[in-house]
């Protein structure tokens, strides 16, 4: 197989997608890889899947998240079998495969859970620690595929968990199509009347599983007098809104369900926070930024590796330190200027981090596994 040669190619993900993060990275290289390779997609649930991409219905059963994932792998094995040039599973997805991506340390992020909430997870929770877990770990440390990973800081985690090969990096790219600074002038004005927001509120974005930092951001919130807090996110929102009004501000959190198009908030917001305890990358972060918006978040969130603090938003070291939170939150209230300057500056950034590059890293890293697995040649004399 040569350089540059076509390749029949299966992505192997729980659901095909554009909203969630893994489903969205499959979807932005399975769409660009199909223009000239033979791309295949097994999954369990599809959503506007274009044309030029092969689906796979992959049967599972969806109670839970660990059901999920134990009742997808086998059928998922058996179903693509041997017949690509290269697997690439997204997680446990599926046996064998040729190139695996990391999307999330799945330790890590129930550690991350007991740091804000303490060790009262539910008996689900610690099943799913019990049984994922050491599960995840095996398929992510195989060294007979080709690890990605989608941050430095889960690259780390991996070779601690006992990765031995190479891990690639590539972190996610942005959508400049979807998410850009224009955002703010196509849809600011009417996504803030119908929230009920005048155009001179500091309005703070926050999109996402709210189990993520929405408990400090909303404590944060009652620090920043007049500012407003926007959710969007399919976790329920009662306990949120509880915390809201325990805090004084019920009047300033909005929670609002997922959408398909996100970009309309990221028009009508000032900053993102998201005070996260752990994400493996956080791609709200990269679209905000990309739509212009400067970031409060903590170095938990693997995707403030690619920006400076101060100058394309501000870390908060700990997802516990709401004074610290409440102040990033406040100085960004207060200052116009500095938002603005901290939104171009992160828009610029962005720009060079597109999924044009990510799919062209990804599949110099299909050729070089493929170099690795055929041997070369036997040269005669």
């Amino acid at each position: 197989m040569t350089l540059g040669s076509r390749l029949r190619i299966a992505f192997v993900v729980h659901d095909y997608t554009r909203v969630l993060g893994h489903s969205r990275y499959v979807a932005e290289l399975a769409e660009r890889f199909a223009a000239r390779h033979d791309v295949h997609v097994f999954a369990n649930r599809f959503e506007s899947l274009p044309p030029g991409i092969t689906a796979h219905h992959v049967p599972a059963v969806r109670f839970s998240a660990l059901a999920t994932i134990f009742s997808f792998v086998v059928p998922a094995s058996v179903m693509v079998g041997r017949g690509f040039d290269i697997v690439h599973a997204q997680g446990l997805t599926v046996l064998s495969p040729d190139v695996v991506t990391a999307h999330i340390s799945n330790a890590r992020w129930l550690e991350g859970r007991r740091l804000l909430e303490g060790d009262d997870l539910s008996w689900r929770e610690r099943l799913f620690a019990a049984l994922v877990v050491p599960a995840e770990r095996r398929a992510l440390c195989d060294t007979r595929a080709t690890a990605i990973a989608i941050s430095k800081a889960l690259r780390d985690d991996l070779a601690a968990c006992g990765r031995s090969a190479i891990t690639e990096v590539i972190p996610h790219g942005v959508d400049g199509r979807q998410f850009h600074p224009g955002v703010r002038d196509v849809y600011r004005v009417e996504a803030r009347r119908e929230l009920g927001l005048d155009d001179g509120i500091p309005l703070f974005l926050y999109v996402g599983d709210l189990r993520k930092g929405m408990q400090p951001a909303i404590r944060a919130l009652a620090r920043v007098p007049g500012a407003h807090l926007l959710g969007i996110s399919r976790t329920p929102a009662a306990p949120y809104l509880a915390t809201a009004s325990a805090c004084g501000v019920a009047d300033r959190v909005i929670l609002l369900p997922a959408t398909g198009h996100v970009e309309r908030f990221y028009g009508a917001a000032d900053a993102l926070v998201l005070p996260t305890p752990y994400d493996a990358f956080g791609m709200v972060i990269t679209e905000a930024m990309a739509c212009g918006l400067p970031v409060v978040t903590t170095p938990h969130a693997g995707a403030s590796e690619l920006f400076q603090h101060g100058v394309h938003g501000l870390l908060v070291q700990s997802p516990t330190d709401v004074d610290a939170i409440g102040q990033a939150m406040r100085t960004l209230a207060d200052d116009a200027d500095l938002r603005s300057r901290m939104g171009s500056a992160a828009a610029a950034l962005m720009r060079e981090h597109t999924w044009d590059r990510v799919a062209d890293r990804t599949l110099s890293v299909y050729y070089d596994h493929l170099a690795r697995r055929v041997p070369p040649p036997e040269v005669r004399h």
